[in-house]
């Protein structure tokens, strides 16, 4: 997740407000498929180069603008082409893939778009990852599987990878996969400007700045219009706007505020703090107001602790803060019952799901301080540690002190608390390797129980925790990776003991999964369609009745 600022200021300075001068769309624009939508989230990017970004607020941009050769269709768990007419294993051992490109296509400023861009644009974020050019975005991690990439003529690619790996269509239809044009990216750097050129099914009008707290230019608005070049997997999908803008704010209750006001159409994902979602809902009328529309949701929350340094170099205190931990007063107590305890490192819907951190040595309900205590012999008590977290998060401030409560009534921890303006702060304090314990969600990359498994393990995993099993990486995750048929009991097997082994180790503690809800203006349409478990945001969908 790239940090970097790659655009200049033009004109939109202080706290974004719903101005015209900051490119935003009034909600009471005419309706049909020649308006346009405008919608306001507090995940804004890190970085609009796909070798530069693993983050949420990026990625939402990303399948806007950019186009992969794989995509997932509403509603699906498995990938389907999209500048590919075709995909597939060409053997057995599952190490060898090959696409076909749609002819004629192009990107948004009429260059070629050929086997050998696919092939630039995959080689270029294991470069960039390998020089640390992505900024420790760490993205180049779904990638770690590839050996090598050929073409043959000007529409067919070959991936060859160094192991087996039957999620490799799911990866290339993650934000890692995302083409881009080799006459405007370099090969060993990030994109450094605004010229930002996709192949997708919008292309990017204007990027527009604000001053952040710490005095820098950080995002404020991205324009999007249609891009009349695309072609792909959604062709002959009516798009339901003539563009979109995305707005950035500092809050929830910022986005709340452009909500009430008519700034905005609608927001963008998990921008609402939860006592708003609930006031929203309770408050709603059919056809009138405002509208909350909730969906199936698969991003996690958790604390992130580091098996590299004090005091969780040492497994007993690691296990006991997942012991102690009361996921149901989070969920109740902070977010009003609009997420739902999570007792494993994999949610539910994604995979076979099942909830080691309920099990031995944890048990049902948070265990009394006396019973984790006799646990801790030789530890000192009490146990202290600072816990980062992100303040802009959703209840992230109301969150962190109901976990501090949790761990500080037993006698056994003493937290302080640490907040950092948001999401991309956390980034650069990951990569540095150092960051003692953290709070944080996870967005699945695609829906496979894969994803919540390759990128936390590893000596440079996403989270920088120096979390590094050798029974999960040798063994399990191996064997994981040649299982074809991801929904059959062997592959269940495998990720069952896979989550018993993060249960164990408890270098991740999951707090609580996710519902999806949006809140949205009385006359906007199509938004259900962007609530699956892929958890794409998908703009052309979204209307104006």
């Amino acid at each position: 997740m790239s940090a970097a600022k790659r655009f200049a200021a033009i004109g939109c300075v202080g706290l974004l407000t719903a101005t015209a001068a900051c490119g935003s769309t009034s909600s009471s624009s005419k309706g049909g498929v020649n308006s346009t939508i405008t919608l306001g989230t507090v995940s804004s990017y890190t970085s609009l180069d796909p070798a530069g970004a693993y983050d949420a607020g990026s990625w939402t941009v990303f399948y806007n603008v950019y186009q992969g050769l794989m995509t997932y269709l509403p509603g699906a768990n498995t990938p389907s082409p999209d500048a590919a007419k075709s995909c597939k294993f060409s053997d057995s051992s599952y190490t060898t893939y090959t696409c076909t490109l749609l002819p004629d296509l192009k990107f948004s400023n009429g260059d070629p778009l050929d086997a050998a861009a696919v092939k630039f644009s995959i080689d270029r974020v294991l470069k960039i990852g390998q020089l640390k050019g992505d900024n420790g975005s760490g993205v180049s991690v779904l990638l770690d599987t590839l050996g090598s990439v050929d073409t043959t003529g000007t529409d067919t690619v070959t991936f060859h990878l160094k192991t087996a790996d039957a999620t490799f269509p799911d990866r290339l239809a993650s934000g890692v996969g995302e083409i881009v044009d080799p006459k405007v990216y370099s090969g060993t750097k990030l994109l450094d400007g605004t010229g930002i050129v996709g192949s997708g099914i919008y292309t990017i009008a204007s990027v527009q700045t604000k001053t952040g707290s710490d005095g820098k230019p950080v995002p404020a608005s991205v324009k999007l219009v249609l891009n009349p070049n695309y072609k792909g997997a959604y062709s002959a999908t009516k798009k339901l706007n003539a563009g979109a803008t995305l707005n950035f704010y500092d809050s929830p209750a910022q986005v709340k505020s452009a909500l009430e006001d008519g700034s905005i159409d609608l927001n963008a994902g998990s921008d609402l703090a939860p006592a708003d979602i609930v006031a929203l809902q309770g408050a709603q009328q059919l056809g009138k107001g405002i509208q909350v529309v909730q969906g199936t949701g698969s991003s996690t929350r958790m604390m992130v602790l580091n098996v590299g340094m004090a005091p969780f170099n040492n497994q007993a205190v690691r296990q006991a803060v997942g012991k102690l931990i009361d996921r149901q007063a989070i969920a109740d107590k902070v977010y009003q019952s609009t997420v739902t305890p999570l007792y494993s490192v994999i949610p539910q819907g994604i995979g076979d799901q099942t909830r080691p951190f309920e099990q031995a040595p944890y048990g049902t309900d948070p265990l009394k301080a006396d019973q984790v205590k006799s646990s801790l012999s030789g530890v000192k008590l009490p146990i202290d540690f600072t816990l980062t977290y992100a303040a802009n998060s959703a209840a992230g401030p109301a969150e962190a002190a109901q976990i501090k409560s949790n761990l500080e009534a037993s006698g056994i921890f003493k937290v302080t608390l640490k907040s950092v303006p948001s999401l991309g702060t956390l980034i650069p304090l990951w990569s540095s390797g150092k960051l003692v314990a953290s709070l944080t969600g996870w967005q699945a990359d695609y829906p496979d129980p894969d994803d919540f498994v390759s990128p936390f393990v590893g000596k440079d995993n996403t989270f920088g925790n120096n979390y590094a099993p050798s029974t999960i990486m040798n063994d399990l995750h191996p064997l994981s990776l040649k299982e074809a048929n991801r929904a059959d009991q062997t592959t269940a097997n495998t990720f069952q003991e896979i989550q018993k082994q993060f249960a164990e180790d408890a270098a991740y503690i999951p707090l609580w999964q996710d519902n999806q809800y949006i809140a949205t203006q009385a006359n906007i349409t199509g938004v259900p369609l962007t609530l699956d478990i892929a958890s794409i945001m998908r703009f052309w969908m979204i209307g104006k009745s």
